[in-house]
């Protein structure tokens, strides 16, 4: 390897950066996701009817899958950028119809949960990966590894 192609520290710590924000992605919307679709689709299609939501039957089975379907291909790295858009969207229907009117701030003056700063969080994080795309240890770069092989 000649000197002006040698490798720093950093820059491995840049390509494997992607992982932590992986990981974390992954988790919160596992947490959030899993149980709409595994027994709480009924209690998630009333919310959005309440929030008047349009379609919330079929809305409800859109970001359930969303969240727990790009949670775990987020975390396998696999599709990852496809995965991180529908992730995106759903932080961006969430941000705009149920959260911007209560402020950014994610706790209020009165005490309650409210606001759009967790949600701008994550959506931050999936535009990233939309952009870098999953980073080394993952499905997609093993794929894409053969891939060039062949």
């Amino acid at each position: 390897m000649s000197e002006n192609t040698k490798r720093t520290w950093r820059d491995h710590l840049v390509d494997w950066s992607d992982l932590p924000l992986r990981l974390s992605l992954a988790a919160t919307f596992f947490v959030h996701g899993y149980p709409k679709l595994f027994g709480g689709i009924e209690g998630f299609t009333g919310a959005l009817t309440r929030m008047g939501v349009p379609m919330p039957g079929v809305m409800a089975w859109v970001a359930a899958l969303a969240e727990f379907g790009g949670a775990l291909l987020v975390l396998l790295g696999l599709g990852t950028r496809v995965a991180a858009l529908g992730l995106a969207g759903v932080m961006l229907v969430a941000i705009f119809h149920v959260h911007f009117a209560q402020g950014f701030k994610m706790i209020v003056a009165n005490g309650r949960v409210g606001g759009y700063e967790w949600q701008v969080a994550l959506l931050c994080m999936a535009v990233c990966l939309i952009m870098r795309g999953a980073g080394p240890l993952s499905l997609d770069r093993l794929i894409a590894k053969r891939m060039a092989a062949q």
